[in-house]
Parts: structure tokens; sequence; C-alpha cells
């Protein structure tokens, strides 16, 4: 390697030096404090059909509670009840399950689009086949 290729190398490297630096002094300090009043803050979301909504995100906490139903429509009906529940004190949970079916399928869309507060549930794998190759419905 020749000096001028070493003097190139050690510029890109103080270059690179100097960028991380002043990310870090840029950067947001990490404070689970901050965390926890996000997970109580109430937020907004606008719907076309039922106006502006009022609702939680889910702890998590909340989260393993609700992965623990094992009846799908009840955990749907759990989680859209605790993330009701906080900015509207007065709701039951045998409400939610009162609420016409089109607006309860809205309202699921609505709170969960664009929200990263549920891990998106994962189907299990297909078992391999015995043979070790997959079948297709394709014609030869």
């Amino acid at each position: 390697m020749s000096k001028e290729e070493k003097e190139r190398i050690e510029g890109y490297n103080k270059a690179l030096e100097a960028d991380d630096a002043e990310d870090v002094a840029k950067g947001k300090l990490f404070n689970p404090r901050d965390l926890l009043l996000e997970a109580k803050a109430i937020r907004q979301k606008y719907h076309k059909k039922l106006g502006l909504v009022n609702y939680c995100v889910l702890s998590f906490d909340e989260i393993i509670g609700v992965t623990k139903i094992e009846d799908k429509n009840e955990a749907s009906k759990t989680m859209l009840w605790m993330m009701l529940c906080k900015p509207y004190p007065d709701l039951r949970k045998e409400d939610v399950g009162k609420f016409p079916g089109t607006k309860v399928a809205e309202l699921l869309t609505l709170l969960t689009k664009d929200e990263d507060f549920l891990p998106a549930t994962q189907k299990p794998a297909p078992e391999p086949l015995k043979s070790g190759s997959r079948r297709t419905r394709t014609r030869k």
C-alpha cells in the first residue's frame, strides 16, 4: 500500500469517527421513565365514520395477558376493551361485546394499523413433508 493510500484511509477513518461523535452528541439519551409515560398517554386517531377515537397502547404486561387468551374472539374483545378503558373509564368489557360488528372491525383496524404495540401473530411453520420436497399445484 502506498503512502498516499494510507493517508487517504486515515482521513476516511477520522471522518467516520468525527461523524460517529456528532451522532452521539446529537442523539437522544434513552430514559426508561419516558417509556412509562408513553405507555400511559392517551392517543387519538381520526376515522371517517367513527370520528375522533381516544385510545391507549397496551403495555408489555397487557400484551402478554392478551396473548394467553386462547379464544381469538375473546382476545380481540379484551384487547379492544383494554385499549379503550383508560380514555373511557366507564366502559365495561361487556359493552364492547355489544358494539356493532362492523364498527368493532373498523375500530380494531384503526387502532392496530400503524402501531407497533402488538407483535404480528405468526403462524407456526408447516411441517415438512417426509419426502423432503413441497408439493406444487402446477402441471409439468
